[in-house]
C-alpha cells in the first residue's frame, strides 16, 4: 500500500507533469496566470540543478529536495494567486504530503527539506516582485529580455539547458502571442477539452523526441526551446489558424 502511494505522488510531483499542467492551462484557462507559472516552474528547475552543481563540485552540505521545492513553488503560486481558504487548505495539504514521503523515502532530510520550501517561496516572491515591470515594460523590452536572460544563464551554467531552453521558448513564444496572435478563448467547454487532449498528444510527442535525439547541450537546449514554443505560441497558433479558437481583433485562418 504504501509503495504504492509513494509511487503515485512521485508521478504528481514529477517536472513534467507541472509542465504539462501548465500548458493545459495556457491552453484551455488563463494564459497570462499560467505562463507566470511556467516561469515560477523553469526557474525552479534551473536553481535546484544550479545548487546539485555547487554540492557535486564543492560539497555544498545544503541540498534542497527537489519534489518539495517542485511542489512548494508550483503550488504556493496558485495559493498567492487564487487566494481561497479551501483552496489554500488544499494546496498546503497536497505540500504537506510531498514533503511527508520526501522524508520517509530516506534520501532527503528534514533540513533538505525546509531549505526546499524556503527555496519555492522565495522564486514566488521574485517572480510576484518582476510582475508589475512585466506589466508596465515596453514590449521590446520584455521580449528582448526572453531572448537574453535564458542565453546568460545557459553560458553561466549549462547543465541548466532543459530550464534555460524552456524559459528562451516559453518567453518568446509568449510575448509573440501576446502581441501578435492574441488567442481568445472559446466560450464551449467541449472545445476547450478537445483542444487540450489535441495540445497534450502533440506535447507528448514532442519530449518524446528527446529520446531520438543525440545529447549534448546544444540539442538538450533547442529541444526543450522547441517544447517552450510550442505551450506558448505554435499549438495556440495552429488553434487559431484552423478555426478552432479566435484571434482578439481579427482571425487568422486557411481561408485569409
Amino acid at each position: 500500500m504504501w509503495p504504492a502511494i509513494q509511487e503515485i505522488i512521485s508521478v504528481f510531483t514529477n517536472e513534467w507533469f507541472y509542465l504539462t499542467t501548465i500548458a493545459l492551462l495556457y491552453w484551455t484557462v488563463d494564459k497570462h496566470i499560467s505562463f507566470k507559472l511556467f516561469i515560477v516552474l523553469t526557474l525552479t528547475l534551473y536553481i535546484h540543478a544550479f545548487i546539485y552543481h555547487l554540492i557535486a563540485e564543492h560539497s555544498f552540505p545544503f541540498l534542497p529536495a527537489e519534489p518539495v521545492q517542485l511542489a512548494t513553488a508550483f503550488w504556493g503560486y496558485f495559493i498567492a494567486e487564487v487566494s481561497n481558504r479551501k483552496f489554500t487548505l488544499f494546496a498546503c495539504v497536497v505540500i504537506f504530503l510531498v514533503s511527508l514521503v520526501t522524508l520517509l523515502h530516506g534520501f532527503y532530510t528534514l533540513q533538505h527539506v525546509i531549505i526546499a520550501m524556503l527555496l519555492g517561496v522565495f522564486i514566488i516572491y521574485a517572480v510576484y516582485r518582476t510582475r508589475d515591470w512585466m506589466n508596465s515594460a515596453p514590449e521590446s523590452l520584455v521580449f528582448s529580455c526572453s531572448l537574453v536572460l535564458p542565453s546568460a544563464l545557459l553560458l553561466l551554467f549549462p547543465e541548466g539547458a532543459v530550464a534555460c531552453g524552456l524559459l528562451l521558448g516559453g518567453g518568446v513564444g509568449y510575448s509573440v502571442e501576446t502581441i501578435k496572435n492574441r488567442m481568445v478563448y472559446p466560450h464551449q467547454l467541449m472545445k476547450r477539452v478537445i483542444a487540450g487532449v489535441i495540445g497534450f498528444i502533440g506535447l507528448f510527442l514532442l519530449i518524446y523526441l528527446h529520446t531520438w535525439l543525440f545529447h549534448s547541450v546544444l540539442t538538450t537546449f533547442l529541444h526543450s526551446a522547441l517544447v517552450g514554443l510550442w505551450i506558448t505560441l505554435i499549438y495556440p497558433l495552429l488553434m487559431i489558424y484552423f478555426g478552432w479558437y479566435k484571434q482578439d481583433g481579427g482571425l487568422i485562418s486557411k481561408s485569409s
